[in-house]
């Protein structure tokens, strides 16, 4: 591997685990974002107590269906809640 690829990589990796961070909830909460795909932006909807006060709201901000646009929920460990989990 040259240095150019090592150098990439490198940058690759600390811009995930910034987004990583930056995605995360406080502790013991959850946080609502809206992901905009066109222009690769995302913004805090809010950030909630329980699983099911992010689901209610999550659930009232989708509107008419629309590719580009997607609202997800993050706990305090940064991961992604998915739908499929929570079954």
């Amino acid at each position: 591997m040259s240095t150019i690829e090592l150098d990439g990589e490198g940058e690759f990796i600390q811009h995930w685990l910034e987004l990583e961070e930056r995605l995360k909830a406080p502790s013991g909460k959850f946080k609502l974002i809206v992901c905009d795909k066109f222009d690769d932006s995302d913004a805090t909807v809010g950030i909630f107590d329980t699983l099911e006060e992010a689901l209610k709201a999550r659930a009232g901000e989708k509107g008419e269906p629309n590719s580009l646009i997607e609202y997800l929920i993050y706990d305090d460990q940064g991961y992604l809640i998915e739908d499929s989990s929570l079954s």
